[in-house]
Formats: C-alpha cells, sequence, structure tokens
C-alpha cells in the first residue's frame, strides 16, 4: 500500500505582535483522504511576554471553509495550548487530524509586552494507493 502526503502549511513562521490581532491560518480537508499531523510552535523572544501566547486548534462542519474567526457559530475549539512566559522558550505540539475533519483552522492569540514566534504545518495524508 503506497501512501501519499503533502506538507500543508497552516501559518508560515511569523512573528505575533504583543497585543495585535491574532495570527490565524486554516485549511479546506473536505477533499483530503487520511487526515494529517498538525504540528504548532510558539517561541518566547529574549523578554518573555508578560501574558502568554495561546493557540487555538478549531475545526468547522462545514462543506465550505468559512472565514476565518474565533469560536462561534462556524469554528469550533478543539484544544488549546499555552506557551507561558519564559524567556526564549520554545513550545512545541504534535495533534493527529481525523480524517472525518473537514475544515481546521490554527489561531495565536493573546500574548502582552512581547512578541512570540509561532507556526503551523500539517502534514497531510492525500491518497492511499
Amino acid at each position: 500500500m503506497a501512501l501519499t502526503k503533502t506538507a500543508r502549511i497552516v501559518v508560515a513562521s511569523q512573528s505575533r505582535t504583543a497585543g495585535g490581532a491574532p495570527v490565524r491560518g486554516r485549511l479546506d480537508l473536505n477533499a483530503a483522504q487520511g487526515g494529517g499531523f498538525l504540528t504548532i510552535k510558539m517561541t518566547n523572544g529574549a523578554t518573555g511576554p508578560a501574558i502568554q501566547c495561546s493557540c487555538n486548534i478549531l475545526i468547522a462542519h462545514n462543506a465550505i471553509l468559512p472565514a476565518a474567526a474565533s469560536a462561534g457559530a462556524d469554528w469550533k475549539t478543539i484544544a488549546s495550548y499555552g506557551g507561558g512566559t519564559v524567556a526564549n522558550y520554545p513550545t512545541e505540539i504534535g495533534i493527529p487530524i481525523d480524517p472525518s475533519i473537514m475544515c481546521l483552522e490554527v489561531e495565536f492569540t493573546g500574548n502582552t509586552l512581547q512578541a512570540v514566534t509561532v507556526e503551523a504545518y500539517l502534514s497531510e495524508l492525500t491518497a492511499v494507493a
């Protein structure tokens, strides 16, 4: 049995400005055949934030990818993680994404006083032959 896997960028590595708008990335997984494996990373700077950066993993039960947003009518939170406030500290999390997931969103938010570097990537199982 051959597997085809595809690397997908959910949130490219970037600085999330302290107190700024949430950084969000989303994927339409309706055509995906086998789910995948999501990794997230939050790295505090040389001075840690006063309030930690939070990462929310959200899904939507929609056949069409909804607009990026926090949890509400479309998006439902399935997990949340905090990056802490320790200087230079990396927080890395891996999460299997079930094949039944239709739409996926990753949201980074909440850090104050200092920027935090954030990223999220998915290894998607695109085909089984």
